[in-house]
């Protein structure tokens, strides 16, 4: 009977549980997993208290953000998802690091678990072009990948039809957990490093922010106009018909709406600043 242990997340568990329905007579799946999978659990399916509660050689980890220990490892063959072509971008948030470095290609990785971050050897990789689209677009096309490749990649191997191959671990890349302390803006960021981040920061995820007066702030539209010149840096330095103008490295910030975070309507940025207002994280 093919069996294995599955731990999933909210982000593409689902779709990876349903891949395996074809190659796997019998899915254990760990109690912690989200409600949305343990509620299709199959009739022959079981739920277990842990990794350590069955005697199955090998656990997919689909979405799944605990660390596994030296000692879950020695007992059992554990394969991971990542939402990057690695070795580049291990850890979290990779699509946002990808994107931030200009990345052509986006994917993800099947891959061995070994005792550090997101190193294990590759089972299989899977790629798609990435030309400017959201957030929610990339989401969507992991989403599919997963429920596409994930069934075939495990089945096939467990019956040893992939061979994994090491990382280059020179060529690894790494990222980090962010906060919204990180969507703050960073008027010191060259034009198209900027503009890279508001595309990074889309729907579902919070949209680059300000603070104004202590309150955060999604900015809800931009427009960024390259004018280099010494000026004051994170200052507002005009209002008119288009926006609020505020003065970056490279040129111009406009922006008209806004919205306080946590809110649903967004309001005119110049009803909350005048001219000469210094945004945090602002210069001289």
């Amino acid at each position: 009977m093919n069996e294995i242990v599955f731990a999933g997340g909210s982000h593409y568990g689902l779709g990876g549980y349903r891949s395996l329905f074809p190659y796997f007579d019998k899915i254990y799946l760990i109690k912690d997993n989200p409600q949305n999978i343990l509620k299709e659990k199959r009739r022959n399916d079981e739920i277990i208290d842990s990794f350590d509660s069955v005697d199955c050689k090998y656990v997919f980890l689909c979405g799944y953000a605990d660390f596994i220990t030296k000692q879950q490892l020695e007992k059992k063959t554990y394969i991971n998802i990542h939402g990057a072509l690695l070795p580049k971008y291990r850890g979290m948030h990779p699509t946002f690091y990808a994107i931030m470095n200009g990345e052509e290609e986006l994917g993800i990785t099947f891959h061995l678990v070994n005792e550090y971050m997101d190193a294990g050897d590759i089972i299989s990789q899977f790629s798609f072009s990435y030309t400017g689209q959201s957030i929610q677009s990339i989401n969507d096309k992991i989403d599919h990948l997963v429920y596409k490749h994930a069934g075939t990649v495990l089945h096939d191997y467990s019956l040893g039809r992939i061979e994994a191959k090491p990382q280059d671990n020179d060529s690894a890349t790494f990222g980090a957990k962010r906060n919204l302390d990180d969507c703050y803006l960073d008027f010191y960021m060259e034009n198209q490093m900027m503009e890279r981040f508001f595309k990074a920061l889309t729907h579902p995820y919070p949209h680059p922010m300000l603070q104004i007066k202590g309150k955060r702030y999604e900015i809800e539209d931009h427009l960024i106009v390259e004018k280099r010149y010494f000026g004051p840096v994170g200052r507002v330095v005009s209002i008119d018909h288009k926006g609020v103008w505020i003065k970056i490295k490279d040129g111009y910030l406009i922006i008209k709406k806004v919205k306080a975070w946590g809110e649903k309507e967004g309001i005119n940025l110049c009803d909350l600043v005048k001219i000469g207002y210094r945004f945090v994280g602002g210069g001289v």
